[in-house]
C-alpha cells in the first residue's frame, strides 16, 4: 500500500513552524515576566506545543505503521524541545527594564541591516572667474611739431621776425618793408652802433639792425627778446615802436631820415 507522503511532509513542516511560533511567543512572554512566571509559562506552552505536533503527525500517519508514527512523534518533540531550550530568556534582576526583543530575529536568526552611509554630494565645480579685460591701449603721444629753422641772414631774420609778430597779434608789415628800413639804419649790419648823433647825449647812442635807443627797445620789445644786438630782437622792437607812433611801420619804412 502507497502512502500519500507528500501531503504528510508538508503538514509536518507546518507543524513544526507552528511549534516555532509559539516557542517565540513563549520567550516574548518570559521577557516580561518575572522569572517564577517565565519558568511555569514555559513549560505550559512546551507541553501544549509538544503534545498537538504529536496527535497531529500520529493522524497524519494513521496509515503508516506505528513504529512510523512513534519515530516521527519523537523526532518533532525533540524538535521542539530543543527550540526551546535555545530559546530560553536570560535572568533578569527584579526591578530592571528588560530590552525589546526582535521577533524576527528570534525566529530568523538574522541581525537588523544597518542602512547604507549616504553618500555625499559631489561638489559642485567653483565657477570660472571671467578673464580680466585688457586696459585700453593708450594712444601714441603725437610727436612734436618740428621747429621751425630760419637762414641765419637779413631774410631769415625778417621771416622769424614777422612769424613772432604774427603770433603775438601784432600788425605785420611786409618783408620788403623791412629790408627796406634795416638797409637804410644799419646798411643789414645788426651789430651796429650810432654814438655821434643827438641821441648820443641824450640816450648814449642808437644800437641794433633797425637802431633803436635803449629806452624805446626796453619798451617795445617782447619777452624773451630783450638782447637789443639780437637782429630778431630789434625788428620786433622797432615794428611795434613805429607802428604804435606812426600808425603802420610802412609808413616810415622807406624814408632816409630817422624815425
Amino acid at each position: 500500500m502507497r502512502l500519500g507522503l507528500p501531503r504528510t511532509r508538508a503538514r509536518l513542516t507546518a507543524g513544526v513552524l507552528m511549534a516555532s511560533s509559539v516557542a517565540a511567543s513563549a520567550v516574548l512572554v518570559g521577557q516580561h515576566a518575572t522569572p517564577a512566571q517565565a519558568a511555569t509559562n514555559e513549560t505550559a506552552v512546551a507541553d501544549r506545543a509538544s503534545a498537538k505536533p504529536a496527535a497531529d503527525l500520529a493522524q497524519m500517519l494513521g496509515g503508516a505503521t506505528p513504529t512510523k508514527a512513534k519515530a516521527a512523534a519523537a523526532k518533532s518533540g525533540a524538535d521542539l524541545t530543543a527550540l526551546l531550550g535555545a530559546a530560553k530568556p536570560a535572568p533578569v534582576k527584579p526591578g530592571a527594564a528588560r530590552p525589546a526583543v526582535d521577533p524576527a530575529v528570534l525566529l530568523g536568526g538574522a541581525t537588523p541591516a544597518k542602512p547604507a552611509p549616504a553618500k555625499p554630494a559631489p561638489a559642485k565645480p567653483a565657477a570660472a572667474k571671467p578673464a580680466p579685460k585688457p586696459a585700453p591701449a593708450k594712444p601714441a603721444a603725437k610727436p612734436a611739431p618740428a621747429k621751425k629753422s630760419y637762414p641765419n641772414n637779413l631774410d631769415g631774420w625778417i621771416a622769424q621776425a614777422r612769424d613772432i609778430l604774427r603770433a603775438h597779434g601784432d600788425k605785420v608789415p611786409s618783408a620788403a618793408s623791412i629790408r627796406a628800413r634795416a638797409m637804410t639804419e644799419s646798411s643789414g649790419n645788426p651789430r651796429a652802433e650810432n654814438h655821434w648823433d643827438s641821441n648820443q647825449a641824450l640816450y648814449g647812442g642808437t644800437y641794433g639792425l633797425i637802431q633803436t635807443i635803449k629806452p624805446t627797445f626796453a619798451e617795445w620789445s617782447l619777452p624773451g627778446h630783450k638782447d637789443i644786438l639780437n637782429p630778431v630782437d630789434s625788428i620786433i622792437a622797432g615794428v611795434r615802436y613805429a607802428n604804435d607812433r606812426y600808425g603802420s611801420f610802412e609808413t616810415i619804412a622807406y624814408g632816409k631820415q630817422g624815425y
